[in-house]
């Protein structure tokens, strides 16, 4: 049956509801209660709610197919604005669109369904518009017209909750995601549809799409969201005739979601990666280890975090490096996908709105990333409770009422507190290698330790429950420093030789000055931080001041001038300086 020009603002404002394109699975309960709610002699409409995506069209047009004796109109709330013009002529349009649809009905023997998708968008517009819409609901059962709107639950609490009798006048059904399988049956049929179901051995690939978009993807509905990712690995497969498997599922989801859920750890060389980067820590980077171990094999607690981490210990022992290097084995790169906050900048209360907005940006923008939060002791107590949040249930809201997943991140907490511990270790319990074994005699003390902090440098003794690991760091012999340090050394005579073609010559005392005469072992003294930090204030500054004044010559020297108190232990204080000349 067609519209014609007897109905103008009927035709030019709704047309025919199309058929639906796949098989609605999964939705008898609630196409019976839609049919209920249209038999209802007098107030015969229905109002769906759902998330976008959940499939509100999809119900309507299931329900078209069982009920055969009526007209299923759509209505366009778009074209229904633009024939308005202005808010002030919209209650006339609705009036002149529901008079020729009563007139269809009495004319044309035959009841119509109006389907109003995005209502709000009607009843947001003016008074005058709601105001003309209630009688054509409340007469709907004698008029012959049923009105099926249909609204998010948010733009619902926004519009029209606020209209009690407005919502009176309509029977509100709740349009729930589909299940797993129910979502499986879904993508099952648009596989036949697309001519790929022989692909699919089982549904293995169909379960992990479901699983994958439930955890990467917490702001979109099912089943969209699954139909999606399926609709974009058939693009794929088409083009580049690869098989739909896990290899494609992968590259689909790192294309649109940034996300790799296929990254490759060897388990079996965790441990040695993480010692060949970060050294004299052997304790600290087995505890890691041991956690990404639980990541590798898939057998973490789905419903938190990846893994979090609490490193413990004094400035400068390799607790941003070893965070750095654990970005760096699981991405890839320490720089995109390591995400810092620095928490003395939300000591305030006050800071709270501004430290939940920054994260869940962050994390909405790249949900597969080291968070590291750096010295959590100076952090408010109201944004220790947003990150309880994140640790409990490994979900934030952002500004938008998004919700943000933080099921794909590691998060390493850092402090400094409890540093009285670490410096008795450093006095009484020195470790080359980091093993663990004089730690292992503290960690009791190490803990009450944190927990027990007061004042600015109070640890919240909350956070440690939620926490999967204490992972305390030894505090750094000499000799560890001395190994940083001339690790930093190599490397600014190999970036000299590349950036300015010269080569560099270093005195073995240059290493013997930095660390014997300047450095400290005391916990307090800034570690290997800083030794690299007199390394580039008195020797890369040294360098690239010679090279400035001297552009011309190809080979240099740093040599320490005078005697060092290392050498001659009667000299009270070292009267020795870094030089730097050419090499004749």
């Amino acid at each position: 049956m067609h519209l014609n020009e007897r109905y103008r603002l009927l035709s030019t404002l709704s047309e025919p509801l199309k058929k639906a394109e796949r098989d609605i699975v999964g939705r008898e309960h609630e196409t019976t209660q839609l049919l209920a709610s249209l038999s209802r002699p007098e107030l015969c409409n229905a109002l769906l709610l759902a998330e976008a995506g959940t499939g509100k069209t999809a119900l309507v047009q299931a329900t078209m197919l069982v009920d055969k004796d009526r007209l299923y109109l759509e209505v366009d709330p778009a074209r229904m604005i633009s024939e308005a013009g202005t808010a002030e002529n919209m209650a006339a349009i609705l009036k002149g669109f529901f008079d020729e649809a009563e007139d269809f009905v009495r004319n044309e023997k035959h009841e119509l369904v109006l389907f109003i998708d995005e209502f709000h968008q009607v009843a947001q517009l003016s008074d005058a518009a709601v105001e003309a819409i209630k009688p054509v609901l409340a007469a709907s059962g004698t008029r012959g017209i049923r009105i099926i709107a249909a609204t998010t639950y948010e733009e619902f609490h926004k519009h029209i909750s606020p209209n009690q009798p407005l919502v009176e006048r309509l029977q509100r059904i709740n349009l729930n995601p589909p299940d797993q399988s129910t979502t499986i049956k879904i993508l099952q049929g648009m596989a036949e549809r697309y001519g790929v179901a022989d692909e699919f051995y089982d549904d293995h690939i169909f379960r992990q799409i479901y699983e994958y978009t439930q955890r990467y993807m917490p702001a979109s509905a099912q089943p969209r969201k699954s139909i999606l990712v399926l609709d974009s690995m058939v693009g794929w497969s088409r083009l580049t005739h690869r098989p739909m498997d896990r290899d494609l599922l992968s590259d689909v989801l790192m294309e649109t979601l940034n996300v790799n859920v296929a990254f490759k750890v060897d388990g079996a060389k965790i441990k040695k990666q993480l010692d060949e980067k970060v050294f004299s820590q052997e304790w600290a980077t087995g505890a890691v280890a041991r956690r990404l171990q639980l990541a590798v094999a898939d057998l973490n607690d789905k419903g938190k975090p990846m893994a979090s981490l609490l490193f413990t210990g004094s400035t400068g022992v390799g607790k941003t490096e070893l965070t750095k290097q654990l970005a760096k084995l699981l991405f890839g790169d320490d720089q995109r996908h390591l995400i810092r906050f620095d928490m003395t900048e939300y000591a305030e209360d006050s800071s709270f709105a501004a430290f939940r907005s920054e994260l869940t940006k962050r994390v909405w923008d790249l949900s597969h990333a080291v968070l590291l939060f750096d010295e959590v002791e100076k952090a408010s107590a109201m944004v220790t409770r947003v990150l309880l949040q994140v640790l409990d249930d490994g979900r934030l809201n952002d500004d938008n009422n998004r919700e943000v997943s933080f099921l794909n991140t590691y998060i390493v907490l850092t402090t400094n507190a409890g540093t009285e511990i670490y410096k008795s270790i450093s006095q009484y319990a020195a470790d080359d290698t980091g093993s663990g074994k004089q730690l292992r005699e503290y960690e009791k003390l190490i803990r009450r330790s944190i927990s027990s902090t007061t004042g600015d440098n109070r640890f919240p003794p909350e956070l440690l429950g939620r926490i999967d690991a204490i992972v305390p760091f030894q505090p750094l012999s000499l000799a560890t420093q001395q190994k940083i340090v001339r690790k930093k050394l190599r490397q600014m005579v190999q970036e000299v030789f590349i950036k300015h073609n010269v080569r560099v010559d270093v005195d073995a005392r240059v290493l013997q000055y930095l660390i014997e005469d300047k450095g400290d072992t005391d916990s307090d003294a800034g570690g290997a931080r800083a030794a690299v930090a007199r390394l580039t204030d008195e020797v890369t500054t040294a360098v690239a001041t010679f090279l400035n004044e001297h552009p011309s010559e190809r080979r240099i020297r740093i040599d320490v001038v005078g005697d060092l108190v290392s050498d001659d232990k009667n000299l009270l204080s070292s009267d020795a300086y870094i030089e730097v000349s050419a090499v004749r």
